[in-house]
Parts: structure tokens; C-alpha cells; sequence
């Protein structure tokens, strides 16, 4: 018998209890005693570390490490009084927990729902998960790619020409990073904003082409501009279609960039179309499974995945299920930003700050290829007994230059500065910096004056061109969806303010109205609209391009698609009664913001420091949002705790060379 005899039993026990975690633990427990004779005191201390493993899964991790529970006093709260309100569970000492568990079969080899390995506690599914991602991971870091390094250098020096005035030479990170990734079969480029990741992993994909039309020549020949008749497969795919969006118009503004410095063969033969990972892998209806898969493998030989910190343990696995041995995988993204919503951190996972450098093999390669003094390059990163030969660092922001107020408060909130992030934020407003900005009271004084000037604007544009680029301008980010400052109060709120200010006459108190920015909240795979697409509400009439729509005055859906190579933006259109659910988008979480970008930021936080959401993580994947301008509402005690939290995933994934 468990120690529960209902969920609303458990409840009383334990804080923040489901009832998914109650009817888990129930199972796993059921599964457990077919196999096995428990006592009471084991049935007992299995019941709640099932209960701990199924909200860790919640929470997003993968596993739950035995140190996590050992003489934990979990499930406890007390209330406003300091009245014990739930009593909890007090967990045994580590070795005790051990023990419980290595009494059953639980090795990764035994058909059980629950695998007990590494000290660490899995459901069996993401521990299968997590080692089918490390063995794909491992295969392809034994892989090198067949090119003599002077072929490569050849290429590097075409793609990044020596400085004139560059008479010591200094390390090029963009340059490495290319280097870097040249010669093997897997890689990842991760770096802040601003830092030109789009930029450089364009010229890695132009180096690639060149290389592949140089594959079979002499090393000695000069005409790194060749173009093989076999043509590399390409993709390029991205988490949303927001990013996939903004990852084609990226890579194609930076091949017009190159005109002048790669040959028009090479830029032509890189992709600029990107797909959601969805789309690549191909959905079933009504299915988990994709139809690209082990048994259905991608026709691709490089594909570049973008945001890679949004993509969950699960689904990065099973894009690597469906690739062939020796595609090639660029993975792109930022380290320090919020990890994926589902569970998992894989980027986090496999790009470890800081670098603890490269091997002595790949130190000596990258010295000559990119003509470096290899003590200089060593000296660059803190030595230690492993490295990282698949990973590089993009380190130089071009967006935040270090002097302005949005890259130094980013750089102290990743580095846990509670004190001296505060302290900026005040010192910004007393000198009135434009760049940034902190307030506080009332949302009328500040907040309204910024809707007047960036959403009161949207209905009257004379084009749905302006009104989505104006709609970009600006987004107001909150920490949660529910509460008084959460999306659903503000986007209601601003609402509001708009009414009493709008002259129209349909009125903007109506539940769907021209100009009205919405947010789809629901996959719809028949219709191309994915949880996080962004369009507007539109009046047919104010669209059309010829006579026969004139007449028609009603709303249809917008929503931008990826500019054609031409520069030309087209859009998608329905309407409003075909579209799956979706909300509102003046104010959205920060979290959904994640591969979106705008010129003004206005970052609004609880009143109550302790909100569990709060995080490093999350404020600095807020004001890194943010272009030229950055507003945030927040008290001394909320930021300051945000800054001191941070994101923990528990997880077994660990790339180690």
C-alpha cells in the first residue's frame, strides 16, 4: 500500500503536489512491486522519491540526482504565521537512498520505467534520450573531414582578409569559430547578441561550399571559388517560425554583405529559406512521431540548427535519430539564455562557460590554419584537464560595445551582480541615459505615454508593412502569464488604454479589431501556424492591391512570411475564424520572446521577490531583447533576487573530450 491512500491526502502532506505526480508515483510504484518484495520504510522512501522525480520532470529536468534529496526535508511549507501548513517528507542520508535503490534492478539494461544510474534517477524514456544524444554526439566528435589544412587556410584568408593595421595579430573569434567547425562533423557557435553569429556561420556555410567544390582538387590549387557538380544539401532550421524567420533574413542580408568578398557561385549555392524543426522532420496528425526518423532518414549533408537553447532534450534527440552518420551539424545559439521550455538544457549542456580551451592536436591545427601563435591562443582560455574541441565562443558584441547601459547591465545580471546590476539601473535614470531607463509607480505615468507612441500608431498605418514593422518597435515583457503584472492583465490593461484614446469608430473595446496584434497559442500543422507566430488583424480593404477587394471591409489574419531573395516580404492570410487559439500580443512572457528582437524593451517584474520563475536567465534573456532602448519596472528587492537566482537542469549530458 503506498503511503497515500488519495492524491488529496498527498496534497494535505506535501506543498506543490499534483495530481500528475501523485498517479506517477502510484505507477512506477505498482511496476516496481511486481518485480519485487518492498518494505514498508522502502515503499515509503520509492513513493516520495517518485513523487520528487515527477515535479523535477516539470520543472524541466531530466533527471533527479540523489544529492538533491539526501537528508532533504521536502514537500514542507508554512504559512504567513510560521505555521507549518505541510509537513512534508524528510529523505534519509545519501548512502541510504543508495541503497533503497540499488536493491531493485534498476540498471539501464532492466526493462523498468525507472532507471537508477550515475546516481542519478531517470524515467526511463529521457534517459534513453539523453545516451542516444551522447552516443550520436560522440560518433561524430572521432569524425574529421578529409581536408588538408591548406586548403582550408586558402579559404579563411579569402573570407577574412588580414587588417592593414593589424600589425600584431589579435584573435579573430569569428574566424576560429569558422575554423573551428571546418574540419569536423560536429559543432557548436554560441555567443551573445550582437556578436554576429548569423554572420559568421554565413561564411562558414560559404567556406563549406567552397571546400566541397575544391574537394577532389590538388592542394595547391588557388581556386577555392570552385563549385563541385555535387552540391552540398543544406538546411536550415530554427525552433519557431518567428526564428526561422529572422535566421533567413539574417543569412540573407549577410551574403548581399559578401558581394564584394565571395565569389556570386558560392553565395548562391547557400540556402536562405529556414524551416521550423517541425516542418523539417515532417509532422503526423495526431502523433509524436515525425516522419523523418531512423528508419527515414534526412537528404541532408549540413544542417544548421539556430536558437538552439529553445530546443528540448527530446526533440534535439530525435533530430539526430533522423540524420545520416556523417551529416554534418552546426548547432548556433546563446548558452546564457533561458533553457527550453520542455525538459532539458542541452545547449547549456554542451557549450560549458567558460571554455576550458582545446586539445593540444586542435590547438596546433587552428594555429596554423588561421596563423596564430598557438601560446597566444592558449593563453586565451583557463587551461584545465578536459576541453571543448567542438565548441567556440563568439566574444566581441557589436550591438552592446560594452560602454552603453544595455550590454554592461546584461553583462552583470549573466555574472550574478545583483549589487552593481542595481546600481547601474539607478545610476542610468538619475543621468537620464536614453539607452536605459528604470521606473516605478504607476503604470499610467510611464507605460501609457509608450503605448500612445508605438501601439496607439498601428491602426492608422497606411500599409500593413508599417504596421508590422512599427509593431516590432516595441513589446512589453512580463515574468508570467497570470497575476497583476502578468501578460494577460497588461495585454487587458493596454487594451483599455487604447480604447479611451482610439477615434476610430469600430471601437477598440471589441473582441478582434483592426490593428489588433495577435499571438497564436496552438499548433496547427494543416494550416502552417505554431505556438509563438505573430501576426495582425487587418482590414481586407486596407490590403488589397486591386479593385475587386475594395468593397470589403472585413478583418482578416495576417502573418508575416520569410522575405523572398528579392527582399520582397509576402504574408499569409485568414481568416480570424480559421485560426487555432490565439491571444492578444501588446505585452507577452519573456520566455516566448526567445528568437525575437525589438528596437524599445519595457520589462515589467512582480512586486514579490519570491516568484520561482525569477532567474538570471530569464532578466537577461529579457534585456538582451532589446536593441536601443530598455525600460524595466521593477523594486530593489525583486531584481536583486532575480539576479542572484539561477536556472538549475539536473541532467546526465556531458560532452567530454
Amino acid at each position: 500500500m503506498p503511503i497515500y491512500n488519495s492524491f488529496y491526502q498527498a496534497q494535505q502532506q506535501l506543498v506543490d503536489i499534483e495530481a500528475i505526480d501523485y498517479f506517477f508515483a502510484i505507477e512506477m510504484l505498482t511496476a516496481l512491486k511486481e518485480s519485487n518484495e518492498l518494505s514498508a520504510e522502502q515503499e515509503q522512501i520509492l513513493s516520495h522519491v517518485f513523487f520528487a522525480l515527477s515535479v523535477s520532470l516539470r520543472a524541466g529536468h531530466t533527471c533527479l540526482p540523489l544529492t538533491e534529496l539526501a537528508l532533504q526535508h521536502w514537500g514542507v511549507a508554512f504559512d504567513e504565521q510560521g505555521q507549518c501548513s505541510h509537513q512534508g517528507f524528510i529523505f534519509p542520508d545519501k548512502d541510504s537512498l543508495f541503497n533503497v535503490l540499488t536493491a531493485l534492478d534498476l540498471s539501464a539494461k532492466a526493462q523498468q520505467p525507472i532507471v537508477f544510474e550515475n546516481n542519478r534517477v531517470y524515467m526511463r524514456r529521457y534517459y534513453q534520450f539523453e545516451q542516444t544524444l551522447v552516443q550520436n554526439i560522440k560518433a561524430r566528435l572521432t569524425q574529421r573531414l578529409p581536408t588538408s589544412p591548406e586548403n582550408i587556410s586558402c579559404v579563411l584568408q579569402q573570407l577574412f582578409p588580414p587588417l592593414a593595421n593589424d600589425q600584431e595579430k589579435t584573435i579573430d573569434w569569428q574566424q576560429l569559430a569558422v575554423a573551428n567547425a571546418m574540419n569536423k562533423n560536429f559543432t557548436v557557435i554560441a555567443g551573445g547578441p550582437g556578436t554576429g553569429k548569423t554572420y559568421t556561420v554565413t561564411k562558414l556555410l560559404a567556406a563549406l561550399v567552397m571546400l566541397n567544390g575544391n574537394s577532389h582538387s590538388n592542394t595547391s590549387n588557388k581556386n577555392t571559388n570552385a563549385i563541385n557538380n555535387q552540391a552540398l544539401e543544406i538546411a536550415l532550421v530554427a525552433p519557431t517560425g518567428k526564428a526561422a524567420q529572422r535566421l533567413s533574413e539574417s543569412i540573407m542580408n549577410a551574403i548581399a554583405g559578401f558581394k564584394e568578398l565571395i565569389n556570386k557561385d558560392v553565395l548562391a549555392a547557400i540556402p536562405t529559406q529556414a524551416k521550423t524543426i517541425h516542418r523539417l522532420l515532417g509532422v503526423i496528425p495526431n502523433s509524436p512521431n515525425f516522419r523523418h526518423d531512423q528508419n527515414n532518414l534526412l537528404n541532408c549533408d549540413v544542417l544548421l540548427i539556430d536558437e538552439v537553447s529553445m530546443v528540448d532534450l527530446p526533440m534535439m534527440t530525435r533530430i539526430f535519430r533522423a540524420l545520416k552518420s556523417n551529416t554534418k551539424i552546426i548547432l548556433l545559439g546563446d548558452a546564457d539564455q533561458l533553457p527550453s521550455v520542455a525538459v532539458g538544457g542541452v545547449l547549456a549542456d554542451i557549450a560549458p562557460r567558460p571554455h576550458s580551451g582545446y586539445s593540444a592536436d586542435n590547438a596546433h591545427y587552428l594555429a596554423q590554419v588561421c596563423q596564430l601563435d598557438i601560446q597566444q591562443l592558449n593563453n586565451a582560455f583557463e587551461q584545465t584537464e578536459s576541453y571543448s574541441d567542438h565548441l567556440s565562443f563568439l566574444v566581441t558584441s557589436r550591438r552592446f560595445d560594452g560602454e552603453g547601459g544595455i550590454g554592461r547591465l546584461a553583462a552583470h545580471v549573466i555574472k550574478g551582480e545583483n549589487t552593481q546590476s542595481w546600481q547601474l539601473l539607478k545610476a542610468a535614470n538619475e543621468r537620464k541615459e536614453n539607452q536605459l531607463s528604470l521606473v516605478d509607480g504607476d503604470l499610467y505615468t510611464w507605460l501609457s505615454p509608450l503605448i500612445k507612441e508605438y501601439y496607439q500608431g498601428i491602426s492608422q498605418c497606411s500599409t500593413i508593412d508599417d504596421a508590422f514593422a512599427l509593431l516590432t518597435k516595441f513589446r512589453i515583457l512580463c515574468v508570467t502569464r497570470q497575476g497583476e503584472f502578468g501578460v494577460d492583465a497588461i495585454n487587458q490593461w493596454v487594451k483599455e488604454q487604447l480604447a479611451v484614446n482610439s477615434a476610430q469608430p469600430w471601437g477598440q473595446s471589441q473582441q478582434n479589431y483592426h490593428g489588433m496584434p495577435i499571438m497564436i497559442s496552438e499548433n496547427d500543422y494543416r494550416l502552417g501556424l505554431f505556438n509563438g507566430d505573430i501576426g495582425l488583424l487587418w482590414r481586407a480593404n486596407s490590403y488589397a492591391s486591386d479593385n475587386s477587394s475594395r468593397n470589403s471591409d472585413h478583418l482578416m489574419a495576417f502573418f508575416e512570411q520569410p522575405k523572398t531573395a528579392e527582399g520582397e516580404t509576402h504574408y499569409k492570410t485568414l481568416l480570424p475564424s480559421r485560426l487555432p487559439k490565439y491571444d492578444s500580443v501588446y505585452a507577452m512572457t519573456i520566455h516566448k520572446t526567445q528568437g525575437s528582437e525589438f528596437a524599445h524593451v519595457a520589462m515589467l517584474l512582480p512586486k514579490q521577490s519570491n516568484n520561482l520563475l525569477l532567474s538570471r536567465e530569464l532578466l537577461y534573456t529579457g534585456i538582451t531583447r532589446a536593441k536601443t532602448q530598455l525600460t524595466i519596472a521593477s523594486n530593489k528587492q525583486t531584481w536583486q533576487q532575480g539576479v542572484i537566482s539561477v536556472v538549475k537542469r539536473y541532467s546526465g549530458l556531458k560532452i567530454v573530450e
